[in-house]
């Protein structure tokens, strides 16, 4: 199998090469902005949405990367083809777009914005990034609300996907002490849901499928995916407070993101959320799915995990 190629600003390089300087403002303050972009079919899927929204993050914290959103579109597409040949005929290629305003002088206080700006690409590989997800999928997950609580936007707007999120590897861990096997689900200061530690969370319930209002949560592709989905199901789409009443009454539950597109929820806090086993809505969108990418989720899943799962108790994964 031949290395993977990464990029870093302006050159491809082999994976093993990448190295980001310890005064790198997104190293030392979390300031990097990011996708997460994946394959199907050696497809990339909603590339353009992706970096519609990095762009949109970079605006929004007076980031410019220096490359027009065009060039950075056609950059992707060679690491793309770079990569082809380091993944099995079944599997599919997941990746970053990375930005970060750059390499401080040692100590400066900032806000070190005359440096210049960090841009690199690297691969996820799906098989290891599946494992503990693969069980989620198949039979559900259950959902337990953290103490930790997600930053409002009014201090951190989410709709920016950055890397300053310590809260969510903070809230997964408390989740995960009261059941190994648990997803955070964060609510904000009011107490409304808002979503995961890295995946939007939605419910069905009488025939709609319904999100958290899009103020303090990612507004996510894989959301955009379900929402357009909707529709072709019968289903209703829609966006309002949500509180954790509305999920444990919910018919059904699922997080959304980038990696599995979707994966149940069974219970929250405890409580069964309708039969308390994955339900046909998810079921439908996932097959709904499949038919658009030309690939199953799970099948695959299940196919590129497995040289993995032998060495990986049941159930768990990293943060």
């Amino acid at each position: 199998m031949n290395e993977r190629t990464a990029y870093f600003n302006g050159h491809f390089i082999p994976e093993s090469e990448l190295r980001l300087a310890p005064f790198d403002v997104g190293v030392r303050i979390g300031e990097f902005v990011f996708e997460t972009v994946r394959t199907y079919d050696l497809r990339p899927h909603r590339l353009r949405d992706h970096l519609d929204r990095l762009y949109a993050s970079m605006k929004a914290l007076d980031i410019d990367c220096g490359m027009s959103i065009a060039e950075m579109e056609e950059v992707t597409h060679e690491f793309i083809e770079r990569n082809r040949a380091t993944i099995e005929p079944y599997d599919d290629l997941m990746w970053n777009n990375d930005c970060s305003r750059g390499i401080a002088k040692p100590f400066d206080p900032g806000p070190y914005d005359s440096y210049e700006r960090t841009v690199f690409m690297m691969v996820i590989p799906l098989g290891p990034s599946l494992v503990g997800f693969l069980d989620g999928l198949e039979n559900g997950v259950p959902a337990v609300i953290p103490p930790t609580k997600n930053i409002p936007a009014r201090y951190l707007d989410p709709k920016m996907k950055n890397r300053n999120r310590i809260h969510y590897g903070q809230g997964m861990r408390e989740a995960q002490k009261v059941d190994p096997r648990a997803e955070a689900l964060f609510v904000d200061d009011d107490g409304y849901i808002t979503e995961g530690g890295g995946a939007n969370f939605l419910i069905v319930k009488d025939g709609a499928i319904i999100s958290p209002e899009g103020r303090n949560i990612l507004r996510g592709i894989t959301r955009e995916d379900v929402r357009d989905l909707a529709p072709q199901l019968g289903l209703e789409f829609v966006e309002t407070n949500l509180e954790p009443y509305d999920v444990m009454t919910a018919d059904e539950a699922f997080f959304a993101s980038t990696p599995f597109f979707v994966m149940p929820v069974t219970s929250i806090d405890g409580m069964e959320i309708g039969t308390g086993t994955p339900g046909p809505v998810v079921d439908r969108l996932i097959d709904a799915f499949a038919q658009q990418v030309g690939v199953h989720p799970i099948e695959q899943a299940r196919k590129i995990t497995q040289p993995y799962l032998a060495d990986r108790p049941k159930g768990s994964r990293p943060y």
